[in-house]
């Protein structure tokens, strides 16, 4: 593995784990529908002052490269 992509899941890894288990507990409680809009604004706004502040960047170059990686490799597969 590249060492770009590992530091972007490294980044971005936190964030898909705080997301998912935020998103189990609130579902729970408050619905489908709404802990997917809510969560969703909840964990954009912790990911972009985390990234401006601990790591020093804005914008969406991780899930950009991501993206990138997967479109990649999903061609590749489906060739």
């Amino acid at each position: 593995m590249d060492s770009i992509l590992k530091a972007t899941l490294k980044r971005q890894m936190p964030f898909l784990i705080g997301g998912t288990i935020t998103g189990i507990i609130m579902t729970y409680y408050y619905g489908f529908l709404f802990t997917i809009v809510v969560n969703s604004i909840i964990w954009f706004i912790i990911s972009m002052v985390v990234n401006k502040y601990y790591w020093h960047y804005t914008g969406f170059r991780d899930e950009i490269f991501l993206f990138k990686k997967y479109v990649m490799n999903r061609n590749k597969t489906t060739n």
